[in-house]
């Protein structure tokens, strides 16, 4: 299963579409993942890529790959700082690949 959690676009073939940070993190949590692939902005006044982040990271969650599809190129940056820091402090595992998309 892959997931394009976005507010806005549609998602890709292949993919399941989460409009929420909750809903992404539901299905990860549900069901075994292989692509997660991350909005930064998902809206006024909602949870953001960052924030999935964050408790990604937190609750010690797992897939294949993360995927940033953002054109928020500084949203990006922080969503990937926040990933290398928790694969070095072990929070998240070391083989999940982190890219730009």
């Amino acid at each position: 299963m892959n997931i394009f959690m976005d507010d806005t676009r549609p998602a890709p073939y292949k993919y399941m579409l989460a409009h929420t940070v909750e809903e992404a993190l539901a299905f990860i949590r549900a069901n075994e993942v292989d692509i997660v692939s991350l909005d930064y902005n998902m809206g006024f006044r909602r949870l953001n890529g960052f924030d999935f982040v964050e408790m990604f990271c937190k609750e010690g969650l797992y897939v294949k790959e993360i995927h940033l599809h953002s054109d928020d190129v500084i949203g990006v940056m922080k969503m990937k700082e926040r990933l290398c820091v928790a694969k070095e402090n072990g929070q998240i595992d070391r083989r999940i690949v982190v890219r730009r998309v």
